[in-house]
This record gives structure tokens, sequence and C-alpha cells, in this order.
């Protein structure tokens, strides 16, 4: 397999656990086991922490995607996740 080959295997297979996550914590609030805002407050803290060096990288684009997907805001034309990925894989 090539180096890009494998990274597109690596990127697939973060991009999966960011959305299992999601996923789970979805199923577990319509079953009234947790209050998705707790997480969504737990993501912003992780926000609020980050290095510097994490600034405007993937990391803080998935912990903004994931606070707000969890106090349910949507953005218009796709997250920051999105967003972040066409700007890398845009050559």
């Amino acid at each position: 397999m090539s180096i890009e080959g494998e990274f597109d295997a690596l990127l697939e297979t973060v991009a999966g656990l960011a959305a299992a996550n999601i996923v789970m914590v979805e199923t577990l609030h319509e079953h009234g086991v947790l209050d998705k805002t707790h997480f969504a407050h737990a993501f912003a803290r992780a926000l609020d922490g980050l290095a510097p060096e994490h600034r405007g990288g993937m990391i803080e684009h998935v912990l903004q995607n994931m606070r707000d997907r969890c106090m349910n805001l949507q953005r218009e034309g796709g997250s920051d996740v999105q967003a972040w990925l066409a700007r890398l894989l845009d050559p």
C-alpha cells in the first residue's frame, strides 16, 4: 500500500471513530441515559484548554464539530472538519 493509501485509510479510521462517538452520545441521549449538553460542555472545556500548536488543526475542528452537534447546532455549508479536510486534500 502506498503512503497516500495508508494516509487515506488512517484518515477514514479517525473519521469513523469520531462519528461512532457522536452516534453513541445521540443514542444514549435519545434513551434518556444522559443529557448530551454535558458532553457539549466537556468538548468546550477541551477547546478552552487546547495547546496553541493544535489551534487551527484537525483536533480543534473535531472538538468544535462534536460540541456543536451535542448542542444541536448545524453549520451552513458543512462542518469545520469538512472544510479543513477539503483544504488539506485540495491539490
